[in-house]
């Protein structure tokens, strides 16, 4: 920034100059510490992150973790690891203290979570924190607390092995940054994935979390040396029987890299990104090189399902780069080239030999067209949900006549329409005005239940039918969570959720025109891949989350279609705001005019009607 880039009403101090434009000048250490720590500490979750890594790293093998507040009002970490000497307590809220590093050499085999050495120092810049630790042996221990990053006192503690590290009050002297955290539930979400994910990085770990005085997750110590019977395990624990019921377990040792993986198999993919956990030599990680080495795998899959997978990889500490970012999250792979081929083709092999052998059945000759014979192959391009699914529209009787030309209609409206057939129980043909009109039937009918479901959203809330018995979906606690957090959403969509157990959610009420139950739990799968919380993305929210709905509500391709219902699609269609596609952009029609008919068989006209 310029020194003159104020303008001259704007904000003065005494090293402005006449103008009263600002001059650069350097931060006060109390004002720099506080933009440090929006570096590493942005929310209640990315504090508790910081904290489990120094948990870790201190050998610890039990973990506690207690939240009040959703972590604004307290965040208590205790563990028993080997614990810190009065000098190292004291020394450890300073910036830039580690004890993991010398050099920038060490930088390069680096076997540590954290080591930046200002994860402590952010926190307590933000918080009133206290760190009461015992070294292994010793006869007392130690207790610091420290407000907005200064101790304010220090003092014996009991001797309790390990070490116990409060934050209360977090951003209590930054209100703006305070202000921008999100609900209780969706920092709650936050926090309970921070905690899985360690739980899913280290299957030898006991780990406990507690919110506001009930535990919401225990995971205990997983028995064996052998991590990946573990990981399968823990899987389990974490993501519930049906997320992690089939994976495939993938284990591949070489010099330079242990690769462990579980993937779903071809024919049991999610609906939802959200069950998808990558680790670095035990570190949760972002990179782009791995999900795109994943999705190169399941190439072929329905654009609506997702491969689960847990992959954990180990590395020599020269191989990746995890000093990306202040949070550690991204790294960058000193071969991306050969990370890539090494998991997309280990996964597709394992996907091969995963597939059954298909039954070769012959066709009865006299069998209609799509009729869904278990041999012929499946069409992956217009099958966009399990076939069998039917999904009521309360299609009304209507005689070709009865489509004439009206006012105001769409260009691609021509009556009279005359109905002729199904091609392969997915596009409805039909003759107009001499010339040929296809329709999707998926597509149209999606169509036509988005606009009216946002029609009903528009005017108030969406028509809510409640079911006769809650149907339970398992998830994550997690996801569960996030789900919770948007409750005056959901509700606004039809949805009436309500917690069960630990970890599941009870749907006591669905949109009016969701017919079909046995879909549910997959369409909140979905839901959580439309459930973001920023206000600025809020119209796209409602979008994908309604267009999600209809997809499910509306009649799927391979549903047998009769006459009239045929028709009174098409006049459904014709009253869409936009009946030319799909909510996701997919074309729903499809026209061949008399000229164009003529042109394609070589007359030089069309011929008379």
């Amino acid at each position: 920034m310029t020194a003159n880039a104020f303008p001259k009403d704007g904000p003065t101090h005494s090293n402005a100059f006449p103008d009263g434009t600002q001059a650069i000048h350097k931060l006060t250490p109390e004002v720099a510490s506080r933009i440090a720590a929006g570096e590493v500490i942005e929310r209640p979750a990315s504090a508790l992150k910081e904290l489990l890594e120094n948990a870790l790293d201190a050998g610890a093998r039990r973990i506690t973790v207690e939240c009040a507040g959703a972590g604004r009002a307290s965040l208590r970490v205790v563990d028993d690891g080997c614990g810190m000497s009065p000098e190292d307590c004291a020394l450890a809220l300073e910036r830039h203290a580690t004890s993991k590093i010398m050099d920038l050499d060490d930088l390069e085999t680096l076997t540590t979570f954290g080591f930046r050495g200002e994860a402590l120092y952010a926190a307590a810049a933000v918080s009133r924190l206290s760190i009461t630790s015992t070294p292994r042996g010793a006869e007392s221990g130690w207790k610091v607390t420290a407000e907005g990053g200064k101790i304010v006192s220090s003092s014996p503690a009991p001797a309790v092995p390990g070490t116990t590290v409060e934050l209360r009050d977090l951003f209590y002297n930054t209100p703006a940054r305070r202000k921008f955290l999100k609900s209780d539930a969706y920092e709650r979400g936050r926090l309970a994935a921070v905690v899985e994910e360690a739980a899913l990085a280290d299957p030898g770990l006991s780990l406990t979390y507690k919110s506001e005085n009930r535990t919401v997750l225990r995971f205990a110590a997983e028995p064996g040396r052998d991590l990946a019977d573990g990981l399968a395990r823990r899987s389990v624990r974490v993501l519930g029987e049906a997320a992690a019921a089939g994976l495939i377990p993938i284990v591949v040792e070489r010099p330079e890299m242990t690769l462990r993986l579980f993937v779903s198999r071809f024919d049991a993919l999610a609906a939802t990104r959200e069950f998808q956990y990558w680790f670095v030599n035990r570190r949760p990680v972002s990179a782009r090189i791995l999900q795109q080495a994943l999705y190169r795998a399941f190439q072929g899959r329905p654009s609506n399902r997702h491969p689960v997978c847990l992959g954990h990889l180990e590395l020599p500490g020269n191989a990746f780069d995890v000093n990306v970012h202040p949070g550690k999250r991204e790294i960058r792979f000193k071969s991306d080239r050969d990370v890539f081929e090494l998991v997309s083709g280990l996964v597709a092999s394992a996907l091969l030999k995963s597939k059954p052998a298909a039954a070769i059945i012959p066709l009865a000759r006299n069998s209609p067209p799509g009729g869904g014979a278990p041999g012929r192959a499946t069409a992956s391009l217009i099958h966009e949900a399990p076939a069998g699914y039917q999904a009521s529209l309360a299609l009304e009787s209507a005689p070709a006549e009865a489509l004439a030309a009206e006012e105001g209609a769409p260009r691609w409206f021509t009556p009279p329409f005359r109905y002729l057939g199904q091609i392969e129980r997915a596009y409805l043909v039909f003759e107009a005005a001499g010339g040929l009109f296809v329709l999707d039937q998926h597509a149209a009918a999606e169509r036509v239940l988005f606009e009216k479901y946002l029609s009903e959203i528009a005017h108030g809330r969406a028509r809510s039918q409640k079911l006769i018995l809650p149907m339970t979906v398992d998830l994550p606690a997690s996801a569960t969570q996030k789900v919770l957090s948007q409750q005056d959403r959901l509700e606004r969509l039809g949805f009436v959720f309500a917690p069960f157990g630990k970890r599941g959610l009870n749907c006591l009420a669905v949109p009016a025109l969701f017919h079909k139950e046995a879909d549910l739990k997959d369409l909140v799968h979905r839901l959580l891949d439309s459930l973001h919380d920023p206000v600025a993305v809020a119209e796209a929210v409602k979008h994908d989350a309604v267009a999600t709905i209809a997809c499910k509500a509306a009649v799927k391709a391979h549903d047998a279609l009769s006459d009239a219902e045929a028709l009174r699609l098409i006049e459904d269609l014709k009253d869409c705001r936009d009946g030319s596609c799909c909510p996701h952009g997919r074309r729903t029609m499809l026209a061949l005019s008399r000229e164009e008919l003529a042109r394609r068989f070589q007359r030089s006209g069309a011929p008379p009607l």
